[in-house]
């Protein structure tokens, strides 16, 4: 996964320095999108021939997949617009701590792994990539650009939250890992990965109006990796507390999942009505 990210950024750095002379400022950035797409599917294409069983589990893969892609377009917006406008400090610093700690599992741990060859190191390259482009994108919010960060906007106490998911997660976690530490710090990551995009959310609506392509594009993402997610623990689940138990562990799962995408709800909304009318997605104003 990280040759998929040096392919996309020599891409993307070509298309930045051509923008002058080929291409307007929005045609420029749909040129970076579809670009974008374009790599990350032949990346997958060889992944799926190459690195894969084709087994079902291959969507928790996808999953991270996804994952990387949006980091990597809002990475990439960053660097074009030489902003961070409308970018969530909090939401990013939230999936350093979720990719922290889902990594300090599936890099010691197979337990909550693909069962086919992609969860050999293909899963992991993905989440070690999403985890290096957030840090570089923390990096241009608070150094490179921090003039653009909107931080008076950025006010979600979401950190406030943590604790009762570290608790949640002490006393209901599985078992696949075969330890209790693993299992709990990987359940750490999935509780906290249930409330890390609500500081963007909450952000995006708070601004309301027009919402920029690419962070659109970034949070569609999100979701669609949720969605593969979901698909795979809604199959696994029972195998999360040995038989004869009851599974709260693996009903957990299923709640955090759906409550990731629940919250989405809305925003999925308007990301597809702006995709069925072929508008600029624009979201309600919040009335503070």
């Amino acid at each position: 996964m990280s040759v998929i990210v040096t392919a996309m950024d020599a891409v993307m750095d070509l298309v930045r320095k051509d923008k002058q002379v080929l291409c307007s400022g929005k045609q420029s950035e749909r040129a970076i999108t579809y670009a974008a797409y374009v790599i990350f599917a032949l990346c997958c294409a060889v992944v799926c021939l190459q690195f894969t069983d084709h087994d079902f589990s291959l969507v928790l893969t996808a999953s991270a997949g996804f994952q990387c892609l949006g980091f990597f377009l809002l990475y990439q917006k960053a660097q074009a617009q030489r902003s961070v406008e409308g970018l969530s400090s909090k939401t990013l610093e939230m999936y350093v701590l979720v990719l922290c700690f889902r990594l300090s599992s599936t890099l010691v741990k197979n337990g909550y792994l693909p069962v086919d060859r992609s969860g050999d190191w293909v899963y992991q390259l993905a989440d070690i990539g999403s985890l290096l482009i957030v840090l570089s994108l923390l990096f241009l919010m608070h150094k490179k650009f921090k003039s653009t960060y909107s931080a008076e906007e950025d006010t979600l106490p979401i950190f406030n939250f943590a604790p009762a998911c570290v608790l949640l997660a002490v006393f209901i976690h599985g078992d696949l890992n075969d330890s209790p530490v693993f299992d709990v710090l990987w359940t750490i990551g999935l509780n906290l990965d249930t409330i890390s995009m609500l500081p963007q959310l909450w952000m995006l609506t708070k601004l309301g109006g027009d919402v920029e392509s690419l962070t659109s594009h970034f949070v569609a993402l999100q979701v669609l990796s949720r969605c593969c997610s979901f698909a795979f623990w809604y199959y696994g689940y029972v195998e999360i507390t040995p038989p004869g138990r009851f599974n709260a562990a693996g009903y957990m799962i299923i709640i955090a999942h759906l409550a990731q995408l629940l919250l989405s709800a809305d925003f999925m909304y308007y990301y597809v009505r702006s995709i069925v009318k072929r508008s600029r997605m624009s979201l309600p104003t919040m009335e503070v």
